[in-house]
């Protein structure tokens, strides 16, 4: 009855992520069929989930067979991959830098777009689909921050990554409001901790393990914001027995691993 921009690009990532690993087992044609299926669900997902006269995302109702009147902060989903083609990036990152929709420079992203009827902030416990219609999540902010990675916006992305962090910092709640910042739901919420920690380890630092090669990658994003500042990770668990100590001053980068057995990529740009 609903197609949902988010879970069709969770799929569509999904795809992608299995196709690689089953390349890995050398399950050729099973990585075969899964690039079909990714190229099915793009032209799909292209077809029937953008409006293009307001330059949008939306879930289609497919009994009334017409997009469903709701801007949600998963209208950005698609930069993912680039499943969304050039020109509707553009569109969507003009929406994205609008401030009255999803409160850009301030606390972004809020779930609805604040000049949807359907946006509203909840205060306490977690409410259901109220939660989801105008509060701010890790869970929709990450998955930005990865599409417009995807798409060449590192500052953009950078940007969003950070004031995400502020906000969640020593907060890590289930969701926040987006114009005090404070926490409600759940008040010790693993899922906000972990991708808190996912979006310095992984996109401020850009630090990846390849255990297949016991190589550790680091290449960090930095922006004019972070350029002078000192950034330390000390005893990073990045494998058992593995532990990464990471330093980067002035746009250099320092590191040293507790074993010899896994070797370190650095690239400093």
């Amino acid at each position: 009855e609903y197609a949902a921009v988010d879970t069709n690009v969770e799929v569509y990532v999904g795809c992608h992520y299995t196709s690689l690993l089953a390349l890995e087992l050398g399950k050729d044609s099973e990585s075969i069929q899964l690039e079909e299926k990714k190229i099915k669900l793009k032209q799909s997902i292209n077809q029937y989930l953008w409006d293009d006269k307001v330059g949008a995302y939306f879930p289609y109702l497919l009994k009334e067979k017409k997009l469903f009147n709701c801007l949600m902060a998963s209208t950005f989903y698609p930069m993912r991959l680039q499943i969304a083609e050039k020109e509707q990036q553009k569109k969507l990152i003009t929406l994205l830098k609008d401030p009255e929709h999803f409160n850009w420079k301030k606390i972004p992203l809020t779930s609805v777009s604040m000049k949807d009827k359907a946006f509203v902030t909840t205060k306490g416990g977690y409410q259901g689909n109220a939660s989801w219609s105008g509060n701010v999540w890790t869970l929709i902010n990450e998955m930005v921050v990865r599409g417009l990675l995807d798409c060449g916006e590192k500052d953009l992305a950078i940007e969003l990554a950070l004031s995400t962090i502020y906000s969640f910092n020593h907060n890590c709640t289930e969701f926040i409001n987006p114009f005090d910042g404070s926490g409600h739901g759940v008040e010790k919420y693993a899922w906000t901790a972990s991708q808190y920690l996912e979006l310095i380890i992984e996109i401020l630092f850009g630090i990846k393990y390849l255990a297949k090669e016991k190589l550790i990658k680091i290449c960090p994003n930095i922006n004019s914001v972070l350029k002078d500042k000192r950034l330390k990770l000390t005893g990073l668990a990045v494998a058992k027995d593995v532990l990464l100590n990471v330093t980067i001053e002035q746009g250099k980068i320092s590191c040293s691993v507790s074993t010899n057995s896994v070797k370190i990529d650095v690239v400093n740009k």
